[in-house]
């Protein structure tokens, strides 16, 4: 093992000045500290920083000389010989230096001002952290000093912001190339902005700050002899002091702009050391933190006089943090107070100290309790984007190191962004006796946060409104095409939540090029009609609209960069309307007489001084978005040229773009809104689903399963097809082993599980239904494709949240949990978690056991594997198992992840062409409230006299003792029912037959019957077969039975109720009911309906080749066929069409299996389809042998050369489709037109919307 000696400080110190100063010899002073200061300031030199500052100082403390001038070309040879002779100055080799070209500013005494960032460590959190410790030690040190810390705060920054103003225009652009070059180099206009800033007097710096005499004071405090200075180098204590400027040669000069954070740093610790009264300034500054801990965690209410350590406990997110503060030289102590305060460590509850003051902690290695800064907890949440759960975890982890003794690291944001890009910080395995180090970073995570902030910080703060770092929740997106400058999103949520899915704060969207906030408020009082969703996409629409246009975003530019502020407000109340009001003459300042005589009863105002304009957005103005939406956009965009126009004149800029020329512009744009206000009987309250569902959470419950798979001793291995599903296999323990420590998580938590459980399925659902209804609208509408990513992404995520929670949901009510674990928001996501991945593994092992598919089972030594059914796997590395022949390893090769494709693609295709359909303007008085559920009238179910539904109908009567009507009126009057704060109720089944009968005027025996029909108990919750998630369709599940038993109690949730009775029609209407025990005669009845439906398939298929105007012949019979010469046809042919210009004889079979997707119905799919395909095949090589009578039979030349297609259509996209080797072409009825005009032939297997190869549907 080799042992590395670390340098003594002697060491590290040593110089060996003679080759040095041989090289200084040839050049003039002046020359030498203006090539200095370039190089000193130039991003393109910060590695070598330590070296550069040597020399400078060096320079200075040699007598002036005259000689050569330096120039950019002299520096190699300095650094080189500096480098040579200080062997033990640090070089930055490993980290990313900060980079002072991202033009950063930071707010002292009201001004925001550009830093340098030098080579202090996180200087933004210096700076912070520095203002507050101000705000605690002013008093007292103006008293002992006549200046304050804010004013050597100021005089710092008005020196970096001076200097970075005059240099950042010469410094060379970044480039990848030269990002990971270590080099040190400067350009000539590097040294031109130098020498402009060489003659600086520092008392010009002095001169503008706010209190110019103080800082003065300051500036004396500040500065020293350079001779007298002690100069000795330590790597992390900056060299100069709390030096901002120097006596050398004969003047003052102010030290190099990148020493100067560093002396802000050393003068901090300095100062307070001067405080005759630390305790009144520890106790300041502890209120202080307190309340900036309280604000970032969001808290709305903070002690007034807190306690020295104030303790702070989130049960809902497992976790408790004390909060200190201390002045140098008290932190260790006051972290072990706080640490000792803390309650005891327990099993899966983390602890946190959060601390304040300007010192932070060095390297530690955690064990039971982690720390952070109270500016490190910004930087942490800032990162997270507003997500409370993410430090929540991030602190269990680190408290809890599973796996090992201890977790070490260098600082705690390295710790934080290595756990935040991998989801963990340790991966499962068994425990080891060992400490795991977390690496360096490589680059200040705050520094670059600020950096890709800076132009939006810019604008925030010019509108007068706090920066980035101070929202709840902020985000940078991409800006739309025709935008130059990045946008972003930011929201600061009020006190409480609306209860309409809303919030009662503030949202903001901001574009940098051109500089523009939109500011939107919605109404949270009785009467809104936007909700929060609806007002973000109007202020998305608008930013997009102006700054996208270059003639509206010149327009809205104003020539000093002031930014335009948009203060959107909702209004309920009705503003005066034209008819009663007399008209005013047309404002004077409009450009032409285009609006004159017409009125817009809208409230608006603009401020010049401040650059900002408010329209408050009334029912009036509202309306006029209803149909197409045209008239309203119109009208905004007049009054967005108005006040833009006034804001101008105001600010006496030239007048930009005529409103003619605006608004021709304007009206090239989509409109910003498109209000489609149906009424809905949708529940009213739409609780947000705020589940934590990041890959962090994935990997808890990773980490779970794979405790699970080492307690069970699965032995590690890799198997494939028949050896990985066999019967007792590694697959089936591994599914076994999952599925059995689900139900021990479920068992050990307390009996209030399932009313959360039912709580989360129903806010999963709300979010689902009305994303889903947003997404549906927006695919129909011209910016159509503008969702199409984001349809894909709700879907896959809202149905994996939906589909863990209702397995969880039944699981709970069939084996009701009796432990004493709190069903906290942490315990809830790692159950949906667990949940996701037991459904994951299930369906896939299921699935392979019945051959669909193959499988792939990795299985680690750790208990970490992997199932699949990828077979992008080396074959020679891994043999086929031993005696294993090709009957045995054949499987169907059922594609699920293309099934899933072509299902969404086929959702995609059926939106789109619904069409923009304006529905007709509505009047401001009929416009519904946002979330307000219309109260519907009972009306009875459409049953049409002897049709085979209404004879289901009467059936169900008799077997079950309730009908149709009963279960509409069942499930639509538990919708309805007013919930709690939490979107749910509970009832009592006599409560809710009593308001069901009330409103329906049912018999009271027949809604009994369909309130017992519809509960989901332990007796029909759990069904006793293996793995019953994976068998959707043939037992008893939440949407079947949405009246969830619990307690002796009905929990009643509106969505999922609302869900079940959607899914209950679309049975209906597909001639079954979602009841495996449906009594065959009902179900006889029922199929009869299916038959029609079939027909009305075949009838829509023969109207496609009708609407082509191809020859065809529908329904051709064996005996038919035979009279016209084509024998021992076997069977009759649903369509047969001839495409006399392909040459193409169609053989089309068409079917309206029944839909599912559980892997038995599946299977019974494919089974069904193999035969409905030979039968196909067998027509089609019938026809094959007689072309020229077929040909005839449509109406079609006989002599032409024909080619026979065989071709099997559904209604829907068909699992049978998605095989290995599916021999025949598949599609839609839909997509049938694209698939006949298509010139090449269909491929075998699916041919559909997103497929590739595929024509488009028109």
């Amino acid at each position: 093992m080799t042992t590395v000696e670390r340098p003594a400080s002697g060491q590290l110190r040593a110089v060996r000045w003679k080759p040095v100063d041989q090289v200084l010899r040839r050049y003039s002073t002046t020359s030498l500290l203006i090539l200095l200061d370039a190089a000193l300031a130039s991003p393109d030199c910060a590695r070598l920083h330590d070296h550069l500052l040597l020399l400078w100082t060096r320079v200075l403390r040699r007598a002036a000389q005259p000689g050569d001038e330096a120039g950019a070309q002299d520096l190699p040879v300095l650094i080189e010989a500096t480098v040579r002779a200080a062997p033990g100055r640090m070089a930055v080799t490993e980290a990313e230096p900060r980079d002072p070209r991202a033009l950063v500013r930071f707010e002292a005494a009201a001004r925001r001002l550009l830093v340098h960032p030098g080579q202090l460590d996180h200087p933004l959190i210096v700076l912070r952290q520095t203002r507050t410790t101000a705000l605690a030690v002013d008093d007292q040190l103006a008293m002992v000093h006549g200046f304050t810390l804010t004013d050597v705060l100021e005089l710092v920054l008005q020196y970096t912001d001076h200097a970075v103003q005059v240099l950042a225009p010469t410094w060379p652009r970044p480039t990848a190339e030269l990002a990971d070059r270590f080099a040190c180099g400067v350009v000539p206009a590097e040294m031109d902005a130098a020498r402009a800033l060489a003659d600086l007097d520092p008392e010009v710096l002095a001169g503008r700050c706010r209190d110019a005499e103080r800082a003065r004071r300051a500036l004396d405090w500040l500065t020293a002899d350079l001779a007298r200075m002690p100069l000795r180098y330590h790597p992390s204590t900056p060299l100069l002091g709390p030096v901002l400027a120097v006596r050398a040669h004969g003047r003052h000069r102010l030290v190099p702009v990148s020493a100067a954070l560093d002396t802000l740093a050393a003068a901090v610790a300095r100062l307070i050391a001067d405080l005759p009264d630390p305790g009144a300034a520890q106790k300041r500054l502890h209120q202080f933190t307190v309340d900036r801990t309280a604000g970032l965690l969001g808290l709305t209410h903070t002690p007034v006089h807190p306690d020295p350590v104030e303790v702070i406990g989130s049960d809902s997110l497992r976790y408790d943090t004390a909060v200190v503060s201390a002045l140098p030289g008290h932190l260790p102590a006051r972290i072990e107070e706080a640490r000792a305060t803390l309650p005891p460590p327990r099993a899966g509850r983390g602890r946190l100290v959060v601390y304040g003051g300007p010192a932070v902690l060095g390297p530690e290695v955690i064990t039971d309790t982690a720390y952070l800064h109270v500016e490190e907890l910004a930087e942490v949440l800032a990162d997270a984007e507003g997500d409370p759960s993410l430090p929540a975890l991030f602190t269990a982890e680190l408290t809890a190191h599973p796996g090992v003794d201890a977790i070490a690291y260098r600082e705690p944001l390295h710790a934080w962004q290595a756990w935040h890009r991998d989801g963990t910080l340790l991966l499962p395995g068994p425990h080891r006796a060992e400490v795991a180090v977390v690496p360096a970073a490589g680059y200040d995570m705050s520094w670059r946060r600020a950096a890709d902030w800076a132009r939006v910080d810019d604008v925030l703060a010019a509108a007068g409104l706090p920066t980035s770092l101070d929202w709840r929740f902020a985000r940078l997106t991409e800006p739309d095409p025709g935008a130059a400058g990045p946008y972003a999103d930011l929201l600061q949520p009020g006190d409480a939540p609306t209860g309409r899915g809303g919030f009662d704060g503030m949202l903001v969207r901001v574009s940098t090029t051109p500089p523009l906030v939109v500011v939107a408020a919605p109404c949270t009082g009785p009467g809104a009609l936007l909700d929060a969703l609806s007002m973000a996409g109007l202020a998305d629409s608008i930013r997009t609209t102006l700054a996208s246009i270059p003639v509206l975003a010149a327009h809205i530019t104003l020539p000093d960069g002031t930014p335009l502020t948009l203060q959107l407000t909702e209004t309920s109340h009705l503003h005066q309307s034209p008819e009663q009001a007399e008209p005013d003459p047309a404002p004077a300042n409009v450009d032409d007489a285009a609006g004159a005589g017409e009125w817009w009863p809208v409230r608006a105002g603009a401020d010049p001084a401040t650059g900002r304009i408010g329209i408050e957005v009334d029912p009036f103005l509202l309306a006029a978005f209803s149909g197409d939406g045209h008239p309203g956009h119109r009208a905004l965009g007049r009054l967005l040229h108005h006040l833009a126009a006034s804001v101008r004149a105001g600010r006496a800029a030239p007048p930009g773009a005529g409103q003619q020329e605006f608004t021709t512009a304007w009206d090239t744009a989509l409109p910003v809104l498109r209000l489609i206000s149906d009424a809905t009987s949708q529940p009213s309250a739409a609780p947000p689903f705020t589940l934590p569902r990041s890959r962090h959470v994935h990997i808890r419950a990773l980490r779970i399963a794979a405790a699970a798979v080492r307690r069970a001793r699965i032995g590690a291995g890799i198997w494939h097809g028949p050896d990985a599903c066999r019967t007792g296999g590694p697959g089936e323990q591994l599914l076994h082993t999952l599925e059995s420590t689900l139900d021990q998580q479920i068992r050990t938590h307390h009996p209030d599980l399932v009313p959360e459980l039912a709580r989360q399925l129903n806010a999963a659902l709300a979010q689902r239904t009305r994303g889903q209804h947003e997404v549906t609208v927006n695919l129909a509408l011209p910016w159509g494709a503008n969702w199409e990513p984001e349809a894909a992404r709700r879907q896959r995520e809202d149905a994996t949240a939906i589909t863990a929670l209702q397995l969880l949901l039944q699981h709970a009510i069939a084996h009701p949990p009796s432990g004493d674990q709190a069903p906290d928001i942490v315990a809830v996501a790692d159950l949906v978690a667990l949940a996701e991945l037991v459904c994951h593994c299930g369906t896939t092992a299921v699935g392979a056991a019945r051959r669909l598919h193959d499988l792939h089972l990795t299985i680690h030594p750790t208990g970490i594997f992997t199932l699949t059914t990828d077979e992008d796997l080396d074959d020679q590395d891994d043999p086929a198992p031993a005696g294993g022949d090709a009957e045995t390893l054949a499987h169907l090769g059922f594609d699920a992840d293309a099934y899933d494709h072509a299902r969404h693609a086929d959702f995609l295709a059926r939106a789109r062409t619904c069409g923009d359909h304006p529905r007709p303007p509505i009047t401001p008085g009929d416009l519904p409230v946002a979330g307000e559920r219309t109260p519907l009238p009972y009306t009875a179910p459409p049953l049409a006299p002897g049709s085979p539904q209404h004879r289901a109908d009467q059936l169900l009567h008799q077997h079950w003792g309730f009908g149709l009507a009963a279960l509409h009126a069942v499930l639509a009057t538990s919708a309805g029912w007013p919930t709690g704060s939490d979107g749910t109720a509970t009832v009592t089944s006599a409560e809710l037959i009593a308001e069901a009968a009330a409103w329906s005027a049912l018999p009271d025996t027949e809604l009994a019957a369909a309130v017992d029909r519809l509960r989901l108990h332990p007796g029909n919750a759990d069904t006793g077969h293996p793995h019953p998630y994976t068998e959707v369709e043939r037992r008893p599940r939440t949407l079947t039975h949405p009246l969830i038993d619990h307690g002796g109690r009905l929990l009643l949730l509106p969505w999922l109720l609302t869900t079940a009775a959607e899914l209950y029609g679309s049975y209906l209407d597909d001639g079954r009911l979602p009841h495996p025990d449906l009594p065959a005669e009902v179900r006889d009845a029922l199929r009869r309906h299916r038959q029609l439906l079939d027909q009305r398939l075949e009838t829509d298929v023969e109207a496609v080749a009708r609407t082509a105007g191809l020859p065809h012949r529908a329904r051709l019979l064996e005996k038919t066929a035979a009279q016209h010469g084509i024998l021992r046809l076997p069977g009759e042919i649903d369509l047969l069409i001839a495409d006399p210009a392909t040459g193409r004889l169609w053989v089309v079979e068409a079917k309206n299996p029944e839909q599912g997707v559980a892997v038995h119905h599946v299977l019974q799919h494919v089974q069904r389809f193999e035969r409905y395909r030979d039968k196909l095949l067998a027509k089609t090589a019938v026809i094959n042998d007689h072309t020229a009578g077929a040909a005839q039979l449509c109406g079609a030349p006989g002599h032409l050369t024909w080619r026979t297609v065989p071709l099997i259509v559904t209604r829907t996209v068909e699992p049978a489709g998605f095989l290995t080797d599916p021999q025949v072409a598949y599609t839609s009825a839909d997509h049938l037109a694209a698939l006949l005009a298509a010139t090449s032939d269909p491929l075998p297997g699916w041919n559909g919307p997103g497929q590739p190869e595929a024509p488009v549907s028109r």
